[in-house]
Order: C-alpha cells, then sequence, then structure tokens
C-alpha cells in the first residue's frame, strides 16, 4: 500500500449524497456556491472544515432514531449478539486498493461490509463509513488473490469475476456494538459502530466506524 494519500475526510464525504452535501453547508453556514457537481461539492467542503468538524456534521445530518429495532429481513452490526471467527479485506485491484470489502465469517455464510477506503479501514486512525451488504455464502472468505495467478490457499472457491486481491487476513470480534479486529498485517484494530440509516432504494443499512484508541 505504498504511495497511498490517505485523504480521510474526502472517505467520509465521498459516502453521501449532493442533497446531504448541501444540508451539511446550510448547518455549518459555509459562505460559498454551492456547485452542481457532488465531487466539486465535496472538494469545497474539505477546504473549509476539518475533519473533526465533518464527523460533527455527520452526527447531526443522521441524528439517531427512536424505536429502530432489527428485523428479520435485516441484520444490523449494532445489535447483533457476540460473534466472532475470521474475517478477510479485499479489493479488486492490488494497485488501487481504494473501494473495498470485508468479509466476516460466521458459521454458514459471511457478513459483507463495503468501504470507500480499504488503507483508511486499516489504518485504523481515521472515522470510516461503511455500507452493509448482507451476506455471501461462507466460500466466498478467501476466494480471492494473494498475488496475480495464484488464489488464497484456503480458498474453498474460485474467485468471483471482479477477481478480487486479498489485502489482509485475520480474526474479528463484535460484541456491544464494538468491531474489532486482529489482522496478519494490518495488527489490532478497534472501531465503535453507529447505525447511520437504511439507505434507500435497497435499504441497506450504513454505519459509521470511529476508531476505539
Amino acid at each position: 500500500m505504498k504511495g497511498i494519500s490517505l485523504e480521510p475526510a474526502r472517505g467520509l464525504l465521498d459516502n453521501l449524497t449532493h442533497t446531504e452535501l448541501a444540508r451539511m453547508v446550510r448547518r455549518s453556514r459555509l459562505d460559498i456556491v454551492v456547485p452542481r457537481a457532488r465531487a466539486a461539492l465535496a472538494d469545497s467542503i474539505t477546504r473549509h472544515l476539518s475533519l473533526d468538524e465533518i464527523l460533527e456534521e455527520i452526527h447531526h445530518l443522521f441524528p439517531p432514531r427512536r424505536g429502530t429495532k432489527q428485523t428479520e429481513d435485516t441484520v444490523r452490526l449494532d445489535q447483533l449478539p457476540p460473534l466472532h471467527g475470521s474475517a478477510t479485506v479485499q479489493v479488486s485491484s492490488r494497485s488501487r486498493p481504494q473501494l473495498g470489502r470485508a468479509l466476516l465469517g460466521r458459521s454458514k455464510d459471511c457478513l459483507a461490509l463495503s468501504f470507500n477506503s480499504a488503507p483508511l479501514f486499516l489504518e485504523n486512525r481515521w472515522p470510516v463509513l461503511v455500507r452493509g451488504d448482507g451476506t455471501v455464502p461462507h466460500s466466498r472468505l478467501y476466494a480471492a488473490y494473494v498475488r496475480p495467478g495464484r488464489v488464497h490457499p484456503s480458498a474453498e472457491a474460485a474467485p468471483p469475476r471482479t477477481k478480487p486481491y486479498m489485502l489482509d487476513e485475520g480474526e474479528y470480534q463484535l460484541r456491544n456494538a464494538r468491531l474489532r479486529f486482529e489482522f496478519a498485517h494490518a495488527g489490532p484494530i478497534s472501531f465503535q459502530v453507529t447505525f447511520l440509516r437504511d439507505r434507500p432504494p435497497a435499504g441497506r443499512p450504513e454505519y459509521l466506524l470511529e476508531p476505539i484508541v
């Protein structure tokens, strides 16, 4: 992961819509012209607000909702009973390890979490927004390449068509909305899990992961 530029503020804003970014501008009373392009608006915000200020505004954008309980059709990390098992971090390109996915192994399947920056996630110094992608078969846990042309030795199935690259692997533990990992390369990392919303149209849960020092 040498040469990767870590941009924690932009990593957070990349998960928000233009409407949400415009609300952030109004709430923070920034004296800027709101561009039509979402990327340009995110750039403008990062030039005027610090990471801590952006994080505070995200909490205001998604205040806690009362009475939100887990249903049979949803899997909420902040409401699950204690879990532990094997975990992997996979990206779609070894040369550009940005868009990533963490797979949390359970007895019969894996919980899938997607994030905009695998380096930020593994750095464990910055808050990260992640999306719950439901479950995938347990055979996908190690179904990735460890180097060009070589699949992970523990793979139980061929890698999917996206040809993911295994960035890291180890163990995880989820308890009381705290998600802890012990990775082979990144080492121990821990996050406090805060549920933000069920994002339409698919209703996939989104979370804010804040590092636990």
